[in-house]
């Protein structure tokens, strides 16, 4: 069975056959080009998905990062000897903890973490620095 598309004076919709005879597009090869493109469009539609997670975690980690930056900057701010251990949940689901070590020569070590979930699994950020006393 043979289909005919568009108009009769079109020669785009139209192929010739050997024997010099012209014919429309079968219904198989419409339907071998309806697969081709849906195939396609589905490869799209994952690629963006893709795409769409991988800007959420991008954003997520870039708070985290940002967090833990501040933390350091403010125990950095403050006097050496009144820095102290801490730890922080925030409305946004990213816990801040921070971890100021012993004096020794004149340098306390320090460390801010900043964690979250993502997609089930457990990310962290971790900043470490030395404050000078």
């Amino acid at each position: 069975m043979l289909l005919h598309f568009g108009p009769s004076s079109s020669s785009s919709a139209r192929r010739v056959r050997r024997g010099g005879k012209s014919s429309a597009f079968t219904v198989v090869e419409v339907l071998v080009a309806l697969v081709i493109v849906a195939v396609g469009l589905l490869g799209v539609a994952g690629a963006s998905a893709s795409a769409l997670r991988a800007s959420g975690a991008a954003l997520r980690e870039g708070a985290a990062a940002r967090r833990a930056s501040s933390r350091l900057a403010l125990l950095e701010a403050g006097e050496c000897a009144s820095a102290t251990s801490g730890d922080m949940r925030l409305a946004n689901g990213l816990r801040d903890s921070w971890s100021v070590g012993i004096a020794a020569n004149g340098v306390r070590l320090v460390e801010a973490r900043a964690e979250w979930d993502d997609t089930g699994r457990r990310r962290a950020v971790v900043l470490r620095s030395a404050l000078l006393c």
